[in-house]
């Protein structure tokens, strides 16, 4: 599982470079930013909930392709501070302060997936708009990742599988909306 797991993550971090690369996606880089404060701030809350490795790996995988494409993005990014990373920036300073106050990781991980439901509102009104602005596949496989890590997580309790289940959910509806282009396209033909 743990093989496939990487399979599936590292194939839909190649296809987000992909568009990075081939100029078809122009991340905010400070948006890019925040999703990779959010990425180690659920790989650090998984660790310390003591998940086990599949959702540790997860999470790894997440923050290292966060990496990635901030990387990518830092040439080629859009540069806009808008109310969407201002609400984002202030909930992760909550977020930290939390942290620092209290150290429950389960709180801190709600926070955060609730800062990247926020955060992803603009992505998902853009796909609303038009379904051809995001790399479907990059969705895809990362629905696909999710699925397999809560297949081989502990179910037995929300905290152990809610950081997956959150993506999946989200990348799920990204991927379903991202193929209304196809399914535009074959009722046009």
């Amino acid at each position: 599982m743990y093989f496939l797991i990487i399979v599936l993550i590292s194939a839909s971090y190649f296809f987000g470079s992909k568009s990075i690369v081939k100029n078809k996606y122009f991340p905010n880089i400070y948006s890019r930013v925040i999703w990779l404060l959010l990425s180690l701030n659920g790989l650090i809350s998984v660790i310390l909930l003591k998940n086990n490795f599949s959702v540790i790996l997860y999470g790894i995988l997440g923050f290292l392709g966060s990496f990635l494409i901030l990387i990518l993005s830092l040439k080629k990014s859009k540069k806009i501070f808008g109310p969407i990373e201002l609400i984002s920036t202030i909930f992760l300073f909550f977020s930290l302060g939390l942290w620092i106050f209290t150290k429950l990781p389960f709180l801190n991980l709600s926070i955060g997936l609730i800062v990247s439901f926020i955060g992803g509102i603009p992505t998902f009104v853009q796909v609303i708009k038009n379904p051809k602005d995001e790399d479907i596949l990059f969705w895809f496989f990362f629905a696909l990742g999710s699925f397999i890590t809560i297949l081989n997580s502990d179910r037995s309790n929300l905290s152990g599988y809610l950081f997956p289940l959150y993506y999946l959910i989200t990348n799920s509806a990204m991927t379903l909306l991202c193929a209304r282009r196809y399914i535009i396209k074959t009722i046009k033909e």
